[in-house]
C-alpha cells in the first residue's frame, strides 16, 4: 500500500498529446498530488485518399479491424463513404482497446465489437488467435 504522504511530497510532470484526456490529471490530483501538466507531442491525421484504401481493403476482403484509438475510429469514419461505411466497413468486426473505444465504436455505427482489456501484443495475439484459430 502506497504511504498517502510520501505520494503527497513529490511533484510530479504528466507528460501527455496536446489536448488529451484529462482523467490521470484528474484523479492524481485527486489523491492530494501536486501535478504538472506539459503536452509534448500533437497527433497528426495522415492525409488518406478513402476511395483508394477503401477499393484495396475491399478487394483484399478485410473483415475484420483492430482499433486502438479514437483517432482511428474517427479517421475512418471520415475517409470512407457512407455508402462503403453501410456496406462494408461497419459490417467489420471490430477489436478495440477497452470500453472507452467501445462505446464511440457503438455510437459510430459498429455491431461486431470485441473489447481487448489491453493494448499489448500478447493480449492481441491472444483474443485472435481464440477468436480465429480454434482448436
Amino acid at each position: 500500500m502506497l504511504n498517502k504522504h510520501k505520494l503527497q511530497n513529490n511533484k510530479i510532470v504528466l507528460l501527455q498529446g496536446e489536448n488529451g484526456r484529462k482523467l490521470i490529471e484528474k484523479n492524481l490530483k485527486n489523491k492530494g498530488l501536486k501535478i504538472s501538466v506539459i503536452e509534448c507531442y500533437k497527433r497528426v491525421l495522415k492525409n488518406v485518399n478513402g476511395n483508394i484504401e477503401t477499393k484495396k481493403w475491399r478487394s483484399y476482403e478485410i473483415n475484420t479491424l483492430i482499433v486502438t484509438s479514437s483517432e482511428i475510429l474517427y479517421q475512418l469514419k471520415n475517409i470512407i463513404s457512407k455508402k462503403n461505411q453501410i456496406d462494408w466497413l461497419l459490417k467489420c468486426k471490430i477489436f478495440v482497446v477497452g470500453k472507452r473505444l467501445f462505446q464511440i465504436a457503438k455510437e459510430l455505427g459498429w455491431k461486431d465489437i470485441i473489447v481487448l482489456n489491453n493494448a499489448n501484443n500478447a493480449s492481441f495475439f491472444k483474443t485472435i488467435k481464440k477468436m480465429y484459430f480454434k482448436s
